[in-house]
């Protein structure tokens, strides 16, 4: 898919974003600034601690041990809700790829309730056998703890998600998440999402799926200078149904990477609305961002390295095909040589055939007459090339009638001529011969 045509799609999606009224309450809200930056459209992206919250199939992609911590403040038309989170993912050393994953979330509102949830997740990688692409899976088991103000629940489930990859920076990622029991109704919700990167930009985009509403959360991030600063926009999700755009920023200084989300709300600065968020993610034995630039050049050396070589081997295929074609031209030369002297024996071939068939009119009208036909000589030098098994006196009994003339032909073409035996497809120049 061209970046032109997944832009179309993109902006066209944005045409039913208010078509769809995703009736939001606090228990759909999750943490991590950079997903809420892009308008939480971060199931298909899923690359940092915080996707645990979104998709668990994404953990498997932290290849070091990493911890993040949040810090959140959501507005309301109730009053400001506060949000502590974090977030942790270790790859797991009896496997090769598989990654263990912890989150923690806290909301709280003094009328709105409290919310606290605990994951515990596990993601691994592997090969689709036909297409040979690789699919990310995962999957969380849970603890909610929700705590309304006329009452409370303690719900256990799980999630589970995959995601999809292409060799063109397309990602689909599904998640089926919020399987909860016991917490007094279902929050289940099913997220279908898809992001494309080009260069240095990626465009997400999620569909959201929670009892019969349904609503679209777009998001684009874009990275600078070897991506030390990101900057991001999205739509993002309002408890009290109202619309707002997320802006937000993070700075990558390996091991550390912090970020930021501001929301800015499209009927007013004023409206009750909107998250301000901060989180930071600590990368333990990851390479210092100056180690990652080494690291990056050397990648770039070496991708440039393995194009020359295949350019070196396409140079040396040229040349054989060059070489192949030049021995070809040779014995086409060599054919063309050939026949141009058969052309010119049947040149003359005709020559006297017309001049017996003159003489044959000349005798049709003057019947008593006789005359002695005039034999014309033979054109001379004739060429001959070998076949396998051509021997001298072969070739001079053919043209000469007699096997002793080989001498003849040997003095005439001594430079194609090895061991007493001429080399097979070679063209060799007959004289006439020569009476001993």
């Amino acid at each position: 898919m061209s970046i032109k045509v997944f832009v179309k799609i993109f902006f066209i999606q944005l045409l039913f974003l208010y078509s769809y009224s995703f009736s939001g309450d606090f228990t759909n809200l999750y943490p991590g600034a950079r997903a809420n930056s892009m308008g939480s459209a971060f199931a298909s992206i899923a690359d940092d601690p915080y996707a645990i919250f979104y998709n668990p199939a994404g953990l498997v992609q932290m290849r070091t041990t990493q911890l993040s911590s949040g810090l959140a403040r959501r507005r309301t038309q109730f009053g400001d809700m506060g949000d502590f989170s974090v977030a942790y993912s270790r790859p797991l050393p009896f496997r090769e790829r598989g990654v263990f994953g912890f989150g923690y979330d806290a909301l709280r509102h003094s009328q709105l309730g409290n919310r606290d949830s605990f994951l515990f997740g596990y993601s691994d990688m592997l090969t689709m056998k036909y297409l040979q692409l690789p699919m990310l899976w995962g999957t969380n088991f849970r603890i909610v703890s929700l705590r309304y103000p006329e009452k409370s629940h303690l719900g256990l489930g799980f999630d589970a998600g995959v995601i999809f990859r292409s060799y063109k920076g397309l990602r689909t990622g599904l998640a089926l998440s919020d399987l909860d029991l016991g917490l007094g109704r279902s929050f289940a919700t099913l997220t279908i999402a898809n992001s494309y990167k080009h260069e240095d930009t990626i465009f997400a985009i999620d569909l959201r799926i929670r009892g019969g509403y349904a609503e679209f959360f777009p998001g684009i991030e874009r990275s600078f200078f070897n991506d030390l600063f990101r900057a991001r926009i999205g739509k993002g999700i309002n408890i009290n149904g109202r619309d707002y755009i997320t802006l937000g920023f993070g700075y990558n200084t390996d091991p550390l990477v912090c970020n930021f989300t501001y929301s800015l709300p499209l009927d007013g600065f004023k409206s009750p609305g909107g998250v301000y968020e901060m989180s930071l993610t600590y990368k333990f034995e990851a390479p210092t961002f100056n180690e990652k630039m080494v690291i990056e050049a050397s990648q770039r050396l070496k991708e440039i390295n393995s194009k020359i070589e295949d350019l070196n081997k396409q140079k040396n295929s040229l040349e054989v095909e060059v070489t192949k074609y030049q021995t070809g031209k040779g014995i086409l030369e060599s054919d063309l040589a050939i026949m141009q002297s058969r052309l010119i024996e049947l040149q003359e071939k005709v020559k006297n055939l017309e001049i017996e068939a003159i003489d044959a009119q000349f005798k049709k009208k003057n019947p008593p007459q006789r005359h002695k036909i005039i034999k014309k000589p033979e054109v001379w030098p004739k060429y001959h090339k070998t076949q396998p098994g051509d021997t001298l006196r072969s070739i001079a009994a053919k043209y000469y009638g007699n096997q002793n003339l080989w001498q003849i032909i040997y003095d005439a073409n001594q430079d194609k001529i090895f061991k007493g035996l001429p080399e097979d497809g070679a063209v060799l120049r007959i004289p006439p011969p020569v009476e001993k």
